[in-house]
């Protein structure tokens, strides 16, 4: 026990019950690598004793059930294990027809290629609203993990290969997905169904109390778990039935179950691991994250959800309802079976006739025993032909059956029919011709079976993927860095952690063949050319699906190249003309609006000036004649004014009163302020202030009319 918990343990054990250790802590077991060294002897003991129990417990249920003998017998038969049969003589025949192993041949083939399909096994979906920065994520996260599956994780291509062969067979098997921290990254292997136990009737792994997957470690992989202190130092001695043999494996028992370690009448969940023989444990780890912990207001635990290590791929789901798929190796053991048993009847008929055999009669004189005969050899005996003839009589025997002959194709046909490997399917399209669409009509009817099948897979490794992807946010580096094919790329943890995107397997469950692929193609080049759609890229989703590499694909159809760069003196020359037609532009817009100021100012003079009496113009005119005057004299005397200054304007203050004495009113000054002040601003700030007087402030001179 470590230090951290033997001063805790001292304290509370002789008042805690011996049942459970007191005051344990749920997070902080998460990050313990081995709960093993904290806990009593005691409740180590018990642990794996209940480990062992129940264990056999859900082992019998297969037992009982006859899983694990058609499991057996399923092997047996695909293996094409020999056996001595000793009936109707020693010897006899014991022929296994190769029903099982060509279906499980021909749907490896068909579901490998269907799943590995190219280098990218994993696309990223976005969930929720959709973003750049989401789709970005999602690429990277895609990526990263098809470059796990088919390079960091080098075996599990391989493992995916054997899986589709097992599967067929015995109709399930496991993938086991976790974080090695020797290695630095996820694995994920292949875990038969024989040594993965729960309870045969168990309905799924999420509800599942317990599930045991058994492991064989020979003596020096022990030693190395226990010296780096991933497991528990403990003496397990020799393997039962070892012999003389240091080096049999030890088998253990790695039971992912339930067990209420801090006495809170709510079992956690764990995985314990327990050498067979001996029932000792040597490691407990927690099986749950801070977010699968749920509490209530007041701090109690209404469930903790564990974390998944297992995916499960069916086959076709078992009729009785249980939790173990079945498989060729169940749904054909009857007619492998009756075609066995016809072939060797036949063949033992055959034997029979071949070599013959009777009774010898007491008149002819023969040497006793068995009398064998080589090629074209000849012997005499001490009997004339009649007593020769007439003394020796054959068995009975008939030549194999033609009627049994026929019930063997029969039934074979029926097993086809059952596995979907019907000719066709098999590349075989027999002697006859047949219509292109009698063909696809059956090759589509002879695929249902194996669709469905695909669908399966689909789903599963939708779920293995989904663990790999938990696991890649707990424990990935902040950063990693990985070169996938020939493009170099990152991915961070964060990206994990964001939740806001999936994983999904790239494979199209519903296009698991290469001929329907292509019969999609082809469907979309007809419709695109019937109304007048992309061909070119109907084009490429045709080759696409022909597996033609990309490279060659780019050299049919080449990317467009884009107009070559512009000259740069011509982008100037074009850049200064824009800016003198800009200008201009401001130009002419400047010289209207000036135009329309002035002839709105025009306007406003006017119409003061019609406001003025007669009189006022005449002398207004008399006063712009005398104005020329003046300035012509200027000009006769080099530019100076006549004595005594130009005259004044007019007084105008008394002309033209109306009558009634009502005055006259004062000439206009003019608008307010029309176009930026009064009338009284000086010649720099109006247009017309040479018209307005003198610049002194004078009476208002109006301008001639």
């Amino acid at each position: 026990m470590s230090e951290a918990y033997a001063d805790q343990y001292e304290d509370e054990m002789d008042e805690a019950p011996e049942d459970e250790p007191q005051g344990f802590d749920l997070m902080a077991a998460i990050q313990h690598p081995n709960l093993a060294f904290d806990l009593p002897d005691d409740v180590l003991a018990r642990l794996g004793a209940k480990v062992v129990e129940e264990y056999d417990i859900d082992d019998n249920s297969r037992v009982e059930a006859g899983w694990t003998a058609r499991y057996d017998s399923a092997m047996k038969l695909a293996l094409q294990t020999a056996e001595q049969k000793n009936t109707p003589w020693p010897n006899a025949s014991n022929v296994k027809f190769p029903l099982i192993s060509t279906a499980a041949i021909q749907f490896n083939a068909r579901a490998y290629s269907a799943l590995v399909d190219g280098p990218d096994l994993v696309k990223g979906a976005v969930r929720g609203k959709p973003s750049p920065e989401k789709a970005d994520r999602a690429a990277r996260i895609g990526k990263h993990m098809s470059y796990q599956l088919l390079e960091e994780m080098d075996d599990w291509e391989e493992d995916t290969d054997r899986l589709l062969m097992q599967l067929p067979i015995v109709g399930c098997a496991f993938r086991k997905s976790w974080f090695d921290p020797i290695k630095g990254y996820n694995c994920s292997h292949l875990v038969s169904a024989k040594d993965f136990v729960v309870n045969y009737m168990t309905k799924d792994l999420e509800t599942c109390p317990r599930s045991t997957h058994v492991l064989t470690f020979h003596p020096h992989e022990v030693k190395e778990k226990m010296r780096s202190g991933l497991w528990l130092d403990v003496d397990l001695g020799r393997p039962a039935g070892a012999d003389n043999d240091d080096d049999a494996p030890h088998t253990f028992y790695e039971q992912h179950r339930l067990w209420d370690m801090d006495g809170d009448d709510y079992p956690e969940p764990y995985i314990v691991t327990v050498e067979k023989e001996t029932s000792k444990v040597v490691r407990v780890v927690a099986r749950y994250d801070e977010r699968g912990i749920k509490q209530g207001e007041d701090g109690q635990i209404i469930r903790i959800t564990a974390t998944q290590t297992f995916t499960k791929y069916g086959f076709i789901p078992a009729p009785d309802g249980s939790f173990y798929d079945i498989g060729f190796g169940t749904l054909l053991n009857p007619l492998q079976e009756t075609i066995n048993t016809t072939i060797n009847q036949m063949i033992d008929a055959a034997t029979l006739s071949n070599l013959g055999g009777g009774f010898i009669g007491d008149g002819v004189s023969i040497k006793s025993g068995n009398q064998a005969f080589r090629p074209g050899e000849w012997r005499k005996v001490a009997s004339n032909g009649s007593s020769l003839r007439d003394n020796i009589v054959p068995l009975p025997v008939k030549e194999p059956s033609s009627v049994l002959f026929s019930l063997l194709g029969m039934l074979i046909e029926a097993a086809k029919d059952v596995t979907a490997t019907q000719d066709i399917l098999g590349g075989d399209a027999g002697k006859g011709t047949m219509p292109v669409g009698t063909v696809s009509a059956l090759i589509e009817q002879g695929l249902k079976t194996f669709t469905a099948i695909v669908k399966r897979l689909h789903r599963a490794l939708k779920k293995e993927l989904a663990v790999l992807y938990a696991l890649n946010g707990r424990y990935l580096e902040q950063e990693a860095y990985f070169t996938f094919g020939d493009d170099e790329s990152y991915v961070a943890r964060a990206d994990y952690m964001a939740g806001d995107c999936d994983v999904v397997p790239v494979s199209d469950p519903n296009m698991a063949t290469d001929m329907q692929r292509m019969n999609n193609a082809q469907m979309i080049m007809s419709v695109a050319g019937a109304s007048g759609g992309n061909v070119q890229e109907a084009g490429k989703m045709a080759l696409e699906a022909a597996r033609v590499p990309m490279a060659d694909i780019e050299r049919v159809f080449p990317k467009p190249e884009g107009p070559p760069p512009p000259d740069p003196k011509m982008v100037e020359m074009q850049a200064k003309a824009m800016l003198d037609e800009r200008r201009v532009d401001i130009e002419e817009a400047t010289a209207a609006v000036n135009a329309a100021k002035t002839q709105a100012e025009i306007e406003t003079m006017q119409a003061q000036l019609a406001m003025m009496g007669p009189d006022v113009m005449a002398m207004a005119d008399a006063y712009a004649r005398e104005q020329v005057q003046q300035a012509l004299a200027m000009v006769e005397n080099g530019g100076q004014p006549e004595q005594g200054g130009p005259p004044g304007p007019p007084d105008v203050s008394g002309m033209g009163e109306p009558a009634l004495d009502q005055g006259f009113p004062g000439a206009p000054e003019g608008p307010a302020e029309p176009f930026g002040g009064p009338m009284e601003q000086g010649p720099g700030d109006d247009p017309f202030a040479a018209d307005q007087g003198p610049p002194d402030g004078g009476a208002f001179q109006p301008p001639m009319g």
